[in-house]
């Protein structure tokens, strides 16, 4: 390469050097990027291999608390999804409410029933009934969820949007 260098002419080493400059130009910024971006990625890895070493070094101590919050549940009181959708519909009469479709995440032992419950143009009084009629059957129904807003063209009147889960035990398998 030295050699192919040395045999041009001056005004063709300008060139040369000049078009590795502008190829340099051209690539380094991109570089950067993906450099910077690869750091960016390699600290959240080690910033969520951080949090799942706490999770592991705490293992024993969740799995105690988990076997004791299983034991503490009546499986009678759990709902499956078609009790759940009946009993929001049940604490939500009188309310203008809308609850949408379901959606269940299961493992061996449970089944975790999400419902989003939508209401419209209710007073606050009203919601906060509906929430404590919701919180009065935790933890076989509970609020994951909640947002609010104002009716501005109505002072005093909200809209909500609560995300309701209930836990349903399952029959072991065998």
């Amino acid at each position: 390469m030295k050699r192919f260098y040395l045999a041009r002419s001056a005004r063709e080493r300008v060139l040369l050097l000049a078009f590795a400059l502008v190829g340099l130009a051209w690539w380094a910024p991109m570089a950067l990027g993906r450099w910077g971006a690869l750091r960016r990625d390699l600290g959240s890895v080690r910033a969520e291999e951080e949090v799942q070493r706490i999770w592991f070094s705490r293992r024993a101590d969740i799995e105690a608390r988990a076997t004791a919050a299983a034991g503490a549940l009546d499986p009678a009181k759990t709902l499956d999804a078609a009790q759940a959708f009946a009993e929001l519909n049940r604490l939500a009469a009188g309310l203008n409410a809308e609850i949408a479709a379901q959606r269940s995440e299961r493992s061996e032992q449970f089944a975790l029933h999400t419902v989003q419950v939508t209401v419209r143009r209710a007073d606050l009084a009203s919601l906060v009934r509906f929430y404590e009629q919701i919180t009065a059957r935790a933890p076989y129904l509970a609020v994951e969820q909640c947002s609010l807003s104002v009716d501005r063209s109505t002072p005093g009147v909200l809209s909500a949007v609560i995300r309701v889960y209930s836990i349903e035990a399952l029959a072991p398998a065998g």
